[in-house]
């Protein structure tokens, strides 16, 4: 029997909607090692479709990777508060698309966001992988939204955007075999950190959280839980590791990092930003990005299939530009 929207969850909502009369309660998914779920639903008050994300932590969160301790739980409910101190304070001035808080609440641990369904906004299709072309929508969403934020303080968010950086997985860094990457992992995060040139990341950019029109050149995002500050290539590294085969990583990665970075240097040309310095670093940065993802991926799932050729020779690359 599949599962289905908790009531206590959707009582939850329709107070701080003010609107008992919350019907056709669709659950969308379960949210990571249990902590809440995430529904559609129709609101009578506001005579809408609207998606909610309520967040109850259990006693007992268990992680599908065994990763259960204090720090990732704190991790994870600061990254509760994140994400909707970003719907409140950050959402209205993206030109990229992203759904419009409609309510927001926190006691405690429990988190309620409500947020307009991007279905209704003709943005309905959801996928697990893309084609070269497919990317294309999700690589200039993501210029634009770094481009939106170029070296804008990161107040209320993430010191560091992503959830996969140095600091915050120790854990999973002690957990990793011994060897060239292990070893210069501190070099590669302090390479990123010491960038000069920072932006917003949406900080889980995997195809997952994307949305797309039947128009696939048209683009949302959710899940802007690890958003914080970062040099933009982390979230293209991710999202590209997400979104292709790996044979189409190895043969058409360069034309996607292409893609990209035309599109960051219009967007920031409009705004005013000079886009040459930006791409430069940025493109050189590119090779540590993904050399710090592998190092996560080593510690947290070593055989994940994440982890292949593409992913590995940019690692070396990078290992190879450390050691200059």
């Amino acid at each position: 029997m599949s599962e289905s929207v908790n009531p206590k969850l959707v009582h939850y909502v329709s107070q701080l909607l003010d609107d008992p009369s919350i019907s056709d309660c669709q659950l969308l998914q379960t949210l990571w090692s249990g902590y809440g779920q995430c529904f559609r639903f129709h609101s009578q008050q506001y005579d809408l479709s609207l998606v909610a994300k309520v967040v109850t932590p259990s006693t007992t969160p268990g992680h599908p990777k065994g990763w259960s301790n204090d720090q990732s739980h704190q991790r994870k409910l600061q990254s509760y508060a994140v994400e909707q101190y970003f719907y409140q304070h950050y959402a209205p001035m993206c030109h990229a698309s992203v759904p419009a808080l409609i309510a927001g609440t926190r006691h405690h641990d429990d988190f309620i966001t409500v947020l307009e369904d991007l279905d209704a906004q003709h943005f309905r299709h959801r996928h697990t992988n893309l084609t070269v072309t497919q990317c294309e929508g999700v690589l200039n969403w993501l210029a634009l939204f770094h481009a939106d934020f170029i070296e804008i303080a990161p107040t209320g968010l993430w010191k560091q955007g992503a959830y996969w950086h140095l600091s915050t997985r120790q854990a999973e860094f002690e957990a990793m075999a011994e060897g060239p990457l292990k070893t210069a992992a501190k070099g590669i995060d302090e390479v990123l950190q010491q960038a000069s040139i920072k932006t917003l990341l949406h900080g889980d950019a995997k195809v997952a959280n994307f949305c797309f029109a039947d128009d696939p050149r048209e683009v949302a995002a959710v899940d802007f839980q690890y958003t914080g500050a970062g040099v933009g290539v982390i979230d293209v590294a991710y999202f590209l590791g997400s979104a292709l085969s790996a044979q189409d990583q190895l043969h058409y990665s360069q034309q996607c990092l292409d893609v990209y970075f035309t599109a960051l240097s219009k967007a920031l040309t409009q705004r005013g930003y000079d886009s040459q310095p930006v791409v430069k670093q940025w493109r050189q940065l590119y090779p540590f990005a993904c050399a710090d993802f592998l190092r996560f991926l080593q510690g947290w799932s070593p055989v994940h299939w994440k982890i292949n050729r593409y992913l590995t020779e940019q690692s070396q690359q990078a290992l190879s530009l450390l050691k200059g």
